[in-house]
């Protein structure tokens, strides 16, 4: 059995504290948080150990995996210590703010340990639109699209300093919350090997620096029915604007190097586009909606119910705590993770991480002019 110290204990360190109880084989040994409240509550409900400071906790003997809740721009550096003092990690999204960190962390030693924490991929939903995908029951991948319709508000970014700024949340809406629904593309479609973006601030102008709107153009390389590559890929000539690629380049790439260090696609993966809409200046959180078009139908997920040519095919299971349109995936992954010895590496992630950063630096040559100096 695994000792875990969860650090950070504000909106979803709880919720690992939940899952972790329903493993077998981890246990909540300890809390890391420079908050002596939050820390009291977590060692008064699950007799956990109290740490305020990281690095004394990192010499705890007693602690074999840490899970990273904390505030974004702590998440790269405490990654790096618990893998440097032998300490499993499970890491919550974002894993880092910039790609300078993303690169750097792919070089640490031991980062193959790291469990991203991509909770929604377990969904009972996701998982049937994965295997349609694959399997070409319905045929070959025609289009795709993603929406995301939630509200934060001034209060929300106003209740922590570190919120909407881009030098500790490392962007706004993409990086913190629509995040999840970039990965379904990734994750169901297919790779992301291309993008054309646009970000704006519409409701929040003078409260944030980030974005609160997006809305951006993907191309995919969908897989063939039963695909035998990894479909980890994205090509860095077309998701990095700025270099030789980007909006200059007429096309995906056809270089098989990957940003993970796979394989590339098979040849005659086709090409689809994907349509990604999201914005945090709604006025309610709505379920996150998206939709796969086939050559003999589609499918749609939403409401946490899947939906195929119109008949039920799947629902999620609801979530035991936090908000419904979280998703209830922590659950899953935390207990995949301990009792399964199961989890997505970083390589597996690796797709979602490089078009997160493409979609900001594509986005950044006409909203964001300034910060390109």
């Amino acid at each position: 059995m695994k000792k875990v110290c969860i650090v950070g204990y504000g909106a979803i360190g709880p919720i690992h504290a939940m899952a972790l109880e329903k493993t077998a084989q981890g246990r909540l040994y300890g809390v890391c948080d420079v908050d002596p409240a939050r820390r009291r509550a977590c060692a008064e409900q699950y007799g956990a150990v109290e740490y305020e400071d990281f690095d004394t906790m990192l010499l705890d003997k007693e602690i074999q995996s840490v899970h990273i809740c904390t505030p974004h721009y702590l998440h790269y550096e405490m990654i790096r210590k618990a893998l440097a003092a032998g300490k499993d990690v499970v890491a919550e999204k974002p894993l880092v703010r910039t790609r300078e960190e993303w690169e750097a962390l792919q070089r640490l030693p031991g980062a193959d340990r790291i469990c991203v924490v991509l909770q929604n991929r377990l969904n009972p939903c996701v998982q049937r639109m994965r295997e349609l995908v694959r399997s070409g029951e319905l045929g070959a991948v025609r289009a795709v699209r993603g929406i995301l319709t939630w509200n934060r508000d001034r209060a929300y970014y106003e209740s922590a300093r570190w919120r909407g700024k881009w030098e500790t949340e490392g962007g706004g809406l993409l990086i913190n919350q629509a995040v999840h629904t970039l990965d379904l593309f990734s994750y169901v479609a297919g790779d992301i090997c291309g993008v054309r973006a646009d970000m704006c601030n519409h409701t929040l102008e003078g409260v944030i620096q980030v974005e609160d709107t997006l809305v951006a153009h993907l191309e995919l390389r969908c897989p063939s029915p039963e695909p035998s590559g990894s479909g980890i890929c994205v090509g860095r000539n077309v998701c990095q604007p700025g270099s030789a690629g980007g909006r200059e380049q007429d096309g995906p790439s056809e270089d098989k190097e990957c940003a993970g260090g796979m394989a590339g696609p098979e040849k005659d993966a086709k090409l689809v586009r994907g349509v990604f809409f999201a914005t945090n200046g709604y006025s309610e959180n709505s379920s996150p909606f998206f939709e796969i078009t086939f050559e003999k139908g589609a499918a749609r997920y939403t409401d946490q119910k899947l939906w195929i040519n119109g008949t039920l095919s799947a629902e999620d299971v609801p979530a035991a705590a936090g908000k419904d349109y979280w998703g209830s995936g922590h659950e899953r992954l935390i207990k995949r993770y301990y009792d399964e010895s199961r989890h997505f590496t970083i390589k597996e992630a690796a797709n979602t991480m490089e078009a997160m950063f493409a979609i900001y630096e594509d986005a950044f040559r006409e909203s964001y002019p300034a910060l390109l100096c």
